[in-house]
């Protein structure tokens, strides 16, 4: 079953400390939602975004976040593939009752990420693999969108 959430005006976190966790915050703050980017990215935050001009999305340069920030957490997205912030974000998502993906890591996620392409406006065309094979779903809902055609709109 793939859903789509309504995430205006709620918190999701990201965890991490590369450009996939900033396309990521980017995604959510693009939906709506208010983000807060946690990581020690080697150069600072400034090495892979400038987000002050954008009021819905903060950094934090930690390791990871705290426990205050995910009380508020609607999702929590862990994008380094780190087993010990793994775990530990696994025993607070039953503590503290958000949604959490820990990516390639399906044994600790609450929902998956679907590949999501949109050939037309009012079409969006999603693929998942439960978790299982992220680069196969985005190739695949890639060549999906390219059959749709005007006059399937």
């Amino acid at each position: 079953m793939m859903v789509k959430l309504r995430l205006e005006n709620r918190m999701v976190v990201v965890i991490g400390a590369s450009d996939e966790a900033v396309q990521r915050a980017n995604s959510f703050a693009n939906q709506g939602a208010r983000v807060l980017l946690v990581g020690t990215p080697a150069g600072g935050w400034a090495s892979l975004i400038s987000i002050q001009d954008d009021s819905s999305m903060s950094c934090r340069y930690a390791k990871r976040p705290s426990r205050k920030d995910l009380k508020r957490a609607a999702l929590v997205v862990a994008t380094d593939r780190d087993d010990v912030i793994n775990t530990w974000l696994s025993d607070k998502a039953k503590r503290y009752r958000f949604l959490l993906n820990t990516l390639d890591v399906p044994e600790y996620c609450d929902y998956y990420h679907v590949a999501i392409r949109r050939p037309h406006l009012d079409i969006e065309i999603g693929v998942s693999t439960d978790g299982h094979s992220p680069a196969f779903a985005s190739s695949l809902a890639t060549r999906l969108a390219k059959t749709v055609t005007d006059d399937d709109c």
